[in-house]
C-alpha cells in the first residue's frame, strides 16, 4: 500500500444497540463499562414459537409507532448514521461516499412476504429485498454521492466496511467516508445457528473454560472518515486515526475458524505491518470473542502466534460479552469500542468470566472495566467463509 498517501482520521461516531439505544454515544460507552447485560431470554423476531431464546435485541417499544418491525434496519441505520454526521458536525460536503457491511441485509421484508406467502411484484420489492437497499436509500437521503459499497464479508462485514472505506480516502477517490456495519435480529439468522449448535442457553462467557456458545444480537454503527488535510482544513474534532488495515482468508471451511487462526494471525501482521508498527506499540485489542469454544481457543492461538510474549500484556475485551453477536454490525460497534478506548483512556470488561481456561491464558479484562491509557488499539473480526479481518486505530 505505498502508493496510498493520504492520511485517515475519525471525526465522528453513530452507534445504535440494544444498551442504551438512541441514547448519546457517551451513555453507551458508560454502560458498557459498568458491565451491563443487554443479552435476555426473548421469542424469535417474526414467528412467535411460544420459544424463548437467549438473544440481544432493541426493545421495539424504543421505536416510534409508525415504524414496523419490517422496517427496523432501514431506522436504525438511519439513526446511527445521523448521529455520526452530528458528532463529526458534518453540515455542507462534497466528494462523501458510503461504506456498509451488512450479512443479511434487509432480511425481515423478505421473512414477512414468505410468511404471508406473498410473491415479489415490482422491482421496488427485489430492492427492498436486496444487500444494498439500506446503502442505496440512505445515500440518496443524505447526498453522499461519493464511493457507494456494500459488503457481505460474514461477520468480518462491519470491519471490512470502515477498512474499505479508509481505502477509498487513501487513494484519494473521497475526501469523506461514512462507513459501518447494520444487521438485525431475525428468524433465519438465530434458527440457523441453533441448528449449528453456536447459541448458549446460558450467560455468554468469552474465553472462560465454561463458554457454551455465543447470543444472537442486533445494531448499528457509524463512523465518519475523513482526509487528515479535509479534517484539518474544517477544524474537525478527531478521535484517532486508521493506522492498518487488512482482510484475509482462511481458505479452509465453510462454517468453521481454522484451529490455529491462520488467517487472523496473517491479518494482523498485515495490518501491523503496513504502518510500519511493531506488536509491542499495540496496547489494546478488542477481539472478536463470541463465547464459542472454537473461535475463542482460535484467536488466543492467533493472538499469541503474532505478539509471542507480548500478548500476556495486552489487554483484550469481549464486547459480545454484553451486546451480543450483532453480524455485521458487530465490527463497526467494536471498531467504535476501540475509538472511545483512546479518548477516555479506560478498557471495557469481558463479563461472565468466572474460570480461566488453561488454553486461553491471555488478560480478557474480565469483569470489570479498567483505567489504560490506549495509544493504539487493534480491533479482530472473524466470520464464516474463513473471513478474517483486522483493524488498527491510533491516537493522533
Amino acid at each position: 500500500m505505498k502508493n496510498l498517501k493520504e492520511g485517515v482520521v475519525v471525526s465522528g461516531v453513530g452507534i445504535v444497540t440494544p444498551l442504551k439505544p438512541f441514547m448519546k454515544v457517551d451513555d453507551f460507552w458508560n454502560a458498557l463499562c459498568s458491565g451491563e447485560d443487554a443479552i435476555k431470554m426473548m421469542s424469535l423476531p417474526m414467528l412467535d414459537t411460544g420459544r424463548k431464546w437467549l438473544m440481544a435485541g432493541i426493545d421495539q417499544s424504543s421505536f416510534a409507532d409508525d415504524i414496523s418491525l419490517e422496517n427496523k434496519l432501514q431506522f436504525i441505520a438511519e439513526k446511527a448514521l445521523c448521529m455520526a454526521m452530528n458528532d463529526a458536525n458534518l453540515r455542507e460536503f462534497q466528494n462523501a461516499g458510503l461504506s456498509i457491511g451488512t450479512v443479511l441485509g434487509n432480511v425481515l421484508v423478505k421473512e414477512k412476504r414468505l410468511i404471508e406467502s406473498k410473491k415479489q411484484k415490482t422491482i421496488y420489492d427485489y430492492e427492498r429485498e436486496s444487500l444494498s437497499y439500506a446503502t442505496s436509500y440512505l445515500a440518496a437521503k443524505f447526498n453522499l454521492n461519493g464511493p457507494n459499497i456494500t459488503i457481505s464479508t460474514a461477520c468480518a462485514s462491519g470491519t471490512d466496511a470502515i477498512g474499505i472505506a479508509a481505502r477509498k480516502i487513501m487513494a484519494g477517490k473521497a475526501d469523506i467516508m461514512i462507513a459501518g456495519g447494520i444487521d438485525v435480529l431475525s428468524d433465519f439468522a438465530i434458527i440457523g445457528f441453533h441448528i449449528l449448535q453456536a447459541m448458549t442457553e446460558e450467560k455468554v462467557r468469552p474465553f472462560d473454560k465454561n463458554r457454551t456458545g455465543l447470543a444472537p444480537g442486533e445494531g448499528a454503527a457509524f463512523i465518519v472518515l475523513e482526509s487528515e488535510k479535509h479534517a484539518t482544513h474544517r477544524g474537525a474534532k478527531v478521535y484517532g486515526k486508521v493506522m492498518g488495515y487488512a482482510s484475509r482468508a482462511d481458505a479452509k471451511h465453510l462454517t468453521g475458524p481454522h484451529r490455529e487462526g491462520r488467517g487472523l494471525a496473517d491479518a494482523m501482521n498485515q495490518a501491523i505491518s503496513e504502518h510500519n508498527l511493531k506488536p509491542h506499540e499495540i496496547n489494546y485489542i478488542n477481539a472478536h470473542g463470541t463465547g464459542t469454544v472454537y473461535n475463542d481457543l482460535m484467536e488466543t492461538k492467533a493472538i499469541k502466534k503474532v505478539f509471542g510474549k507480548v500478548a500476556y500484556d495486552i489487554p483484550i475485551s469481549s464486547t459480545k460479552s454484553m451486546l451480543g453477536h450483532s453480524f455485521g454490525a458487530a465490527g463497526a460497534i467494536e471498531a467504535i469500542c476501540c475509538l472511545l478506548s483512546i479518548k477516555n483512556k479506560i478498557v471495557h470488561p469481558t463479563i461472565n468470566f468466572n474460570e480461566r481456561d488453561a488454553e486461553c491464558d491471555l488478560d480478557y479484562v474480565p469483569n470489570i472495566a479498567r483505567h489504560h491509557t490506549v495509544n493504539i488499539a487493534m480491533s479482530l473480526s472473524a466470520g464464516f467463509g474463513g473471513q478474517n479481518s483486522a483493524i488498527i486505530f491510533g491516537k493522533t
